[in-house]
């Protein structure tokens, strides 16, 4: 994986890129916000290429975000009021379907929690719902580390066969 020095590279391409976003007949501080999101862009992807592609990829990268840019803009034409364009848009909040499947998947992981052994239930719930470590258990509970962790796999498997009985080893 290629590491890329991005101060440097800002400061080297910054000015350039601008100048190369504005000539797509873009304003300045729209032309400074894609220049931005551009290099936001370089530092939020895990692999980039070797550094002596550097150059080539932050145009591509530009030059993609100002095409994305004209696509919403061309969007917000169809829109009788720009400022309500949000309403248009698709929205993230789960569908009426999947919050039932969730609440019914939710109510069956919940029984099966219900039917662990007790010692068993008791350090998946300070595992996973308090978010305890092994030694935290073992010393709440007075039992070692290592079988808090033996109660946590044997809870994990139970609660697999339960929930998914297809899934079985």
């Amino acid at each position: 994986m290629a590491h890329w020095d991005i101060n440097q590279l800002f400061r080297k391409y910054q000015v350039r890129l601008r100048h190369f976003v504005q000539k797509r007949k873009l304003a300045w501080y729209t032309a400074d916000d894609i220049v931005q999101d551009t290099f936001l862009r370089i530092v939020a992807t895990p692999t980039l290429p070797d550094v002596k592609y550097a150059q080539s990829y932050l145009y591509r990268t530009a030059q993609n975000l100002v095409v994305d840019h004209f696509r919403r803009e061309r969007i917000l034409k169809f829109v009788p009021d720009a400022e309500k364009s949000l309403e248009f848009m698709a929205s993230d909040d789960p569908l009426p379907d999947q919050i039932a499947w969730s609440r019914q998947e939710l109510r069956q992981l919940q029984a099966a929690i219900n039917k662990l052994p007790s010692p068993t239930r008791e350090v998946f719930v300070l595992a996973r719902l308090e978010g305890k470590t092994y030694v935290e258990i073992g010393e709440k509970l007075g039992i070692p580390p290592q079988t808090a962790f033996s109660r946590m796999v044997r809870a994990l498997t139970l609660l697999r066969d339960e929930t998914r009985p297809g899934e079985k080893n």
